[in-house]
């Protein structure tokens, strides 16, 4: 829904509104029409003139998203905008634009012209990560929700471009809203599962599962739940980024308060 923030989308879940409305400010952004006279396509120190469709792309995320700021692990934060320049660029997925800043990763986001988002760390390939910004917004949301949850971490190593789960018959409900290429979700009331692609070095697909629960007693299930389903060899983690520690395998990280 162009010309209006994100915030006042419809589209959006209540749990990302609530999100959004408790853990998110904007900061200023470009105007139309400084967008619409500035764009260019940067060829090494060339430039030209953007395309229509791509000049139309970046004002419609300047408006819906420009200026967006939150947190979800730490770091620096989420940084939505184009940063002052109306820039694109060519990747191997085709032509993008930096959109986001992520604050985990510390690395510039693509956004393309469907509205998908890229990241190309290192020396890794370009990879699709959110199927939208909308979708990416969804699941930090909800690991906002669910951090402070009893929680146990796994590491699955998969052939690139394959999913970790095989087997969602003991999983919660899928949790569509906030599922992407690189980021899966299940969740209830009481539980919740995330896969998350960590890596993606060539041949090779890195995936952090996360077993989420609200009880001690529930976070028990998190081995014999996580192990079903996954279809490739699966094993403790040995760090949790969430509460940046050392974690015996096996072992459950209280639930703490953020």
């Amino acid at each position: 829904m162009a010309g209006i923030f994100v915030m006042d989308d419809p589209a959006l879940s209540e749990r990302a509104r609530r999100f959004l409305t408790g853990h998110s400010h904007r900061n200023p952004h470009l105007n139309e029409s400084v967008i619409r006279s500035t764009a260019v396509i940067l060829r090494g120190n060339e430039r030209e003139p953007a395309p229509d469709e791509f000049i139309e792309a970046m004002v419609r995320f300047e408006q819906r998203y420009g200026g967006l700021f939150y947190r979800v692990i730490g770091g620096d934060g989420m940084r939505y905008g184009l940063g002052g320049e109306a820039s694109c660029y060519h990747t191997s997925l085709g032509l993008a634009f930096g959109g986001i800043f992520d604050g985990d990763w510390t690395w510039r986001v693509n956004v393309l012209l469907d509205g998908s988002t890229a990241m190309r760390p290192g020396y890794w390939p370009d990879r699709i990560i959110d199927r939208s910004v909308n979708q990416r917004i969804e699941k930090h949301a909800l690991l906002v929700e669910v951090r402070g949850w009893f929680h146990r971490t796994f590491q699955c190593a998969t052939p690139s471009h394959v999913f970790p789960v095989a087997n969602e018959e003991g999983l919660p409900p899928a949790v569509p809203e906030a599922t992407g290429p690189a980021e899966l979700w299940w969740a209830d009331k009481d539980v919740a599962v995330q896969a998350t692609l960590s890596s993606w070095p060539p041949e090779w697909d890195r995936w952090t599962v996360r077993y989420f629960a609200r009880t001690l007693q529930q976070a028990a299930d998190a081995n014999p739940t996580v192990y079903r389903a996954m279809g490739h060899e699966t094993i403790p983690a040995v760090w949790c980024i969430l509460c940046s520690d050392v974690v015996a395998p096996g072992t459950t990280c209280l639930r703490r308060r953020h």
